[in-house]
């Protein structure tokens, strides 16, 4: 069974490299995710998004990993991370 845990995601503007249009509530999204603990390190996973409310650049979201092997301990109250879209930044967020 799935881990999902929730996050808030603040979705960087676009005139610093951010989307110009967040993904739509109950989409799926996949981007890579890296954890601030885990930065030196180079293992980088794919997350699995799923907005569930948005306001503004802000949204509300159920998280988890694409792959049964990743860093499921991460996913824990307080940790943050950032989104990337190949080498660019377009979110940062905390577990909650």
């Amino acid at each position: 069974m799935k881990t999902l845990v929730k996050a808030k995601i603040n979705w960087m503007p676009v005139e610093i490299g951010g989307r110009k249009k967040i993904m739509p509530i109950g989409m799926k999204y996949c981007p890579i995710i890296i954890f601030e603990s885990e930065k030196s390190d180079d293992s980088h996973w794919c997350a699995e998004i799923y907005n569930t409310s948005i306001k503004d650049r802000t949204s509300t979201a159920e998280v988890s990993y694409l792959s049964d092997n990743a860093p499921f301990h991460l996913l824990q109250s307080g940790s943050k991370f950032q989104l990337y879209e190949g080498p660019r930044m377009v979110a940062e967020g905390a577990i909650i």
